[in-house]
């Protein structure tokens, strides 16, 4: 098991509510928020999948191959088995999550993560790789946030100075062109206005000029994004569920069921042989 908290931003972004929807829509990171918890990352599917294929050290093999593998023994198709096939993956997508237990404190922001797999040392590794792929992750999906954002500004920031040149030129040529301004109310209304212009994109302006600046300070933060509470030991105890006792009560359960299809057959044929003798 490990149990972790989500660090919080200086930006104020809370990154229990990460964003990873701006991966996937475009326009603006500022009006698209769609906020994703760590929760629905811990339960995507692509996680699990990178999982069943990764490499542990515990059992020399991938988690996929090492299921296949000890299944072989009571089914012999499964030894030329194509990993690739989509149905088999899904399949052990759906046992990998029945084996991986979490849970998030909404009052304090700690989440727990645990694994329950063959061996002790294997859910330990397990726990460690998958934190690792978390953590990773967050990351990637931070910087590419962070790009986006900084992309966006630049865009805009760009658009509002051109507009301000423009508008301050008017007003120089204005000025220029209008020596005796005090005399017309007229060009009196005329320069307010051109300079209340000029303060309103003045002030825009370098208002995203801040925004952008800061975007660019975060863009280059890649430090970690979650914070290690407990680190991953191995149970005191042998993890859930010991594989010798499902192949025994597998097996027993085999036997148990053939017994009863052979009884019911049985009654079935006596029956027939009955009716059979009744009617000759």
């Amino acid at each position: 098991m490990i149990s972790f908290y989500t660090k919080k931003g200086d930006s104020g972004s809370n990154m229990r509510g990460f964003d990873l929807s701006q991966i996937m829509l475009s326009g603006s990171p500022v009006v698209n928020n769609h906020d994703f918890s760590i929760i629905d990352i811990l339960s995507s599917n692509d996680i699990y999948e990178k999982m069943l294929f990764n490499d542990y050290k515990s059992i020399n093999s991938s988690l996929l191959k090492y299921w296949l593998s000890n299944q072989s023994f009571f089914n012999s198709k499964n030894k030329n088995t194509d990993l690739n096939d989509r149905k088999l993956i899904n399949n052990n997508i759906k046992k990998l999550k029945t084996r991986i237990s979490f849970n998030e404190n909404k009052k304090s922001g700690l989440i727990s993560i645990t694994a329950s797999l063959e061996s002790k040392k294997l859910s330990k590794e397990f726990v460690e790789v998958f934190f690792t792929e978390i953590s990773d992750l967050l990351i990637k999906v931070n910087q590419e946030k962070s790009s986006e954002k900084v992309q966006f500004f630049d865009e805009i920031t760009n658009k509002y100075k051109s507009e301000l040149q423009v508008k301050e030129d008017e007003l120089v040529i204005f000025l220029t062109n209008n020596k005796s301004i005090n005399d017309s109310e007229l060009l009196i209304a005329e320069k307010k206005r051109l300079e209340r212009q000029v303060s309103i994109l003045s002030n825009t302006y370098f208002s995203l000029l801040k925004e952008l600046e800061m975007s660019r300070i975060s863009q280059s933060d890649n430090l970690p994004l979650l914070v290690i509470l407990d680190r991953p030991k191995e149970a005191h105890k042998k993890s859930f569920p010991p594989r010798k006792m499902i192949v025994l009560l597998s097996l027993i359960s085999s036997m148990f069921l053939l017994i009863v299809y052979i009884i019911i057959k049985d009654r079935e044929l006596r029956k027939d042989l009955m009716v059979l003798f009744k009617s000759s």
